[in-house]
């Protein structure tokens, strides 16, 4: 991992002085980690800013690495808003730093209350720390939604205005799609599910559910395990499998006809943010 990083950095070193041109003239671009934060970006920025996301759809922000011309293009912008706590920042922010140190910083997940959990990192190595997934509720995407208007009204005093504007704009959105979720939960919904990785900590107790997940350890469940879950699933009643594109689905297919239980494909990574929300929560109706 290492040598790929100084390869890639290297490349960088010397694109970097090719791209002066491209710097003077695309001043206002930001890079992002995922797409539900370019989602949020775009949304407080408006049409004047190009916001960027860094993990491409269909990857695995874990473990994502960069490629050269993604590192050549980050050095041209102005911004890099993290979400503070995914493997991909864990193993890439210092090194952005280090290449690009006038690109400026932000970690929207400032002033967020975290839940343990677990990152992966080197590739399969899993440490303990926090749940990265800190979008997958409103009321965490309300905080990160102000942290980045601070960010862009640092960037851009001139249009704070705008900015705020924009911001109280989106808060109504979130705060309908939670409004939305919330009654869907008092008409009545499955209080427990089956996820393979567990991306939906926040939104499960922001709305009383209990998650249930197949990984253990980050790694795929035993048989022993396995039995030990499809017998947990039918104690809870459990009907809702969710499965991740980055992920394998064969447990999840076998635990499905275990439990008479269906399977629904969910993409918590999806640029639609409050589309998937709704969609999470419509897959728990009875």
């Amino acid at each position: 991992m290492k040598k790929y990083i100084y390869l890639i950095l290297a490349v960088l070193a010397l694109c970097t002085s090719a791209c002066q041109t491209a710097v003077q003239s695309n001043q206002k671009t930001v890079f992002v980690t995922i797409e539900p934060l370019r989602y949020l970006a775009e949304q407080v920025a408006g049409p004047e800013w190009t916001i960027v996301s860094m993990v491409p759809s269909g990857s695995s922000p874990e473990t994502y690495d960069p490629t050269p011309m993604q590192l050549v293009e980050f050095s041209n912008s102005q911004a890099f808003f993290a979400v503070g706590y995914l493997g991909f920042e864990q193993q890439w922010l210092e090194h952005l730093k280090e290449n690009a140190p006038h690109v400026a910083f932000y970690n929207t997940g400032d002033n967020i209350p975290l839940i343990e959990g677990h990152h992966h990192h080197d590739g399969d190595e899993e440490e303990e720390g926090v749940d990265p997934h800190i979008w997958t509720t409103p009321k965490n995407a309300v905080l990160m939604a102000k942290n980045i208007c601070t960010a862009f009204c640092q960037l851009d005093p001139t249009h704070s205005d705008e900015y705020l504007h924009n911001l109280l704009e989106l808060e109504k959105t979130l705060m309908q799609t939670d409004s939305t979720i919330r009654q869907q939960c008092v008409q009545g919904v499955q209080p427990a599910f089956v996820i393979y990785h567990p991306s939906l900590t926040y939104f499960a107790q922001d709305y009383g559910l209990e998650q249930i997940s197949m990984e253990e350890g980050g790694k795929e469940p035993s048989p022993a395990q396995m039995k030990h879950l499809v017998q947990h699933c039918k104690e809870k009643g459990v009907h809702t499998i969710f499965i991740q594109a980055e992920f394998n689905t064969q447990n999840a297919e076998a635990l499905a006809k275990e439990i008479n239980g269906k399977l629904v494909s969910i993409n918590p990574l999806s640029y639609d943010w409050n589309g998937e929300m709704l969609r999470i929560i419509e897959a728990l109706k009875p």
